[in-house]
């Protein structure tokens, strides 16, 4: 079992945030996360948070000196380490990922839709920009790394003050505690489809707290070749488009704060700006007021 980053988005100017997920999960119960820090990304690390309990998500606020190394000519690198339920500390972290959501031997450039590309170590001493012979750690972040910075705060800031929507994003839980009302251990199948322990996910609660996401959303119409001639038809169907933190994913629930329309993750994929990964663009399908998942309680 191994904890793993998706996502780190800096914040200028003394915020980062991160996410992680969990691989090959094998145990039910209270899982723990310890978070690390450095300016490099052999260490030494420092212990920032630790003994987090069932959650994906960390804001590392940073005092005044680690601050300045957000100035765009510096780097931080995190990893993580989970706790199991059973206690057993696990001595596997997370791979080594700096502000810009790359491994720490990874090329730089735009990231790659799906996955980390990761360079063979023979090549690991060379800079892919200026072709010069440096340490990953201590290598300067690259231009494009620089501009999508900027486009994110941009952004950011762009749809809170004038065209931004506010959702909630409910992430969908796939560790924790398994629901006893109607997980089945023998058959791991879930025997109810209107369970209020766990909403059809099998763990206990069915979706993480509520973290408060910016978009906006597109009606079926306008939704154009990459969606079925019957999908297309169908009032239901929303695009929403993102800002690329944090990571949504294929069942998760984004519901609408002004009105409480809730709906239900189907794709995900990638929209780029300058050539630049910015947003994060999900196609979704509004869920009926009778649906399981309007039980769930949201601050609105």
């Amino acid at each position: 079992m191994k904890a793993f980053i998706t996502s780190v988005t800096p914040w200028f100017p003394k915020r980062v945030q991160l996410q992680w997920d969990l691989d090959e999960v094998t145990e039910s119960g209270t899982f723990q996360f310890d978070v690390e820090r450095s300016g490099s990304s052999e260490g030494p690390w420092t212990k920032i948070a630790e003994n987090l309990a069932d959650v994906y998500l960390y804001n590392d606020t940073l005092d005044q000196e680690n601050a300045n190394v957000l100035s765009l000519a510096r780097d931080i690198y995190y990893r993580i380490r989970v706790v199991p339920p059973s206690g057993v500390l696990n001595a596997i972290y997370s791979v080594v990922t700096n502000l810009d959501g790359q491994a720490a031997t990874e090329t730089i450039g735009p990231r790659p839709v799906m996955g980390f590309q990761v360079l063979d170590p023979a090549q690991f001493e060379v800079d892919p920009l200026t072709g010069q012979s440096v340490r990953p750690h201590n290598r300067q972040p690259g231009r494009l790394r620089l501009l999508r910075r900027k486009i994110l705060r941009d952004e950011y800031i762009r749809l809170r003050k004038l065209a931004g929507m506010e959702f909630w994003l409910l992430k969908r839980r796939h560790f924790g505690v398994r629901c006893t009302n109607c997980y089945d251990p023998a058959t791991q199948e879930v025997t109810r489809s209107r369970c209020l322990v766990c909403y059809g996910t099998s763990w206990t609660g069915g979706y993480f707290s509520p973290v408060a996401i910016l978009g906006g959303t597109q009606h079926a119409s306008q939704i154009q070749s990459d969606i079925s001639s019957q999908t297309k038809d169908d009032i239901h169907i929303r695009r929403i488009e993102l800002l690329d933190f944090p990571r949504v994913d294929e069942g998760d629930l984004l519901v609408e704060k002004a009105r409480n329309r809730r709906f239900l993750v189907k794709q995900r994929y990638y929209t780029s700006l300058k050539s630049v990964t910015v947003h994060q663009t999900v196609t979704t399908s509004e869920l009926e007021r009778q649906a399981i998942e309007f039980e769930i309680a949201v601050s609105l």
